[in-house]
């Protein structure tokens, strides 16, 4: 197979970035959440990478963070409105 700058910006279109790969995972996790280890593992991305996407989407405040023995994070429709957590 050649692999020429064609073939690799017509595989590139299809990949997903990784914050599109996040916030599903942690919406699909709903109330119980999810932790780092459970993200880097599904995600196969470097740790360094998957911290700087959840502060990135923490900040933003499209998930919340709440420590459970380990950092578990929850989606704000998961988790209910800004501020509040689970029960």
């Amino acid at each position: 197979m050649e692999y020429t700058f064609t073939t690799w910006e017509r595989r590139r279109r299809h990949l997903a970035p990784a914050a599109d790969r996040v916030l599903p995972l942690i919406v699909a996790a709903g109330q119980a959440g999810i932790t780092r280890r459970e993200l880097g593992h599904a995600l196969d991305l470097e740790r360094d990478t998957v911290d700087g996407l959840l502060a990135g989407l923490a900040g933003v405040g499209l998930i919340t963070v709440t420590w459970e023995g380990a950092p578990v994070y929850r989606s704000i429709s998961a988790s209910g409105s800004l501020g509040r957590q689970p029960k």
